[in-house]
């Protein structure tokens, strides 16, 4: 039996689960709102699900936000260039994960962007490690997007708009 990409594999519709998703961008939106006071930029959530989700490049991530976003894509050359073909295999995952938040109000929108009604469960209360490895992740992007323009990260990562 052949898979097409129509019809996705039970195990990949598990892993990409629009709520789980959602609860990342909330990780993210929330840490972003709170460092600087103000909406993230919608372009901005386009760029959290391919730096948080896949394993190789999120435990590349520093355990600290004093590292730039521009400073860790110079230092991580492979994870740079793979950056945009993954961006665009998750562009309908955060879609449907922005719909989710949006719908169950764990995001919210602004004119200027993306705020966060309320803050999301941290991760201490992630039902795993890998999970709670995820949300610290989405934290730490938050912040790195929160200080960064959208357009000079969508650059240094090596994705268009």
């Amino acid at each position: 039996m052949t898979t097409t990409p129509q019809h996705p594999v039970p195990e990949a519709e598990a892993l990409f689960n629009p709520a789980f998703g959602a609860y990342l961008l909330a990780s993210s939106v929330h840490a972003a709102a709170k460092k600087t006071q103000s909406p993230l930029p919608w372009p901005s959530a386009f760029l959290v699900l391919p730096l948080v989700l896949p394993e190789d490049t999120r435990r590349s991530l520093p355990s600290k936000s004093t590292v730039t976003l521009m400073a860790w894509a110079h230092a991580n050359p492979r994870h740079q260039a793979a950056f945009a073909e993954r961006a665009a295999a998750l562009t309908d995952y955060t879609r449907a994960s922005l719909r989710t938040a949006l719908r169950h109000q764990a995001i919210g929108t602004s004119p200027q962007g993306l705020t966060s009604p309320r803050p999301p469960k941290p991760s201490s209360q992630a039902p795993g490690e890998e999970v709670a490895e995820c949300a610290r992740a989405a934290v730490l992007v938050g912040r790195w997007l929160a200080t960064t323009d959208p357009a000079r990260a969508f650059t240094v990562l090596g994705v268009r708009p």
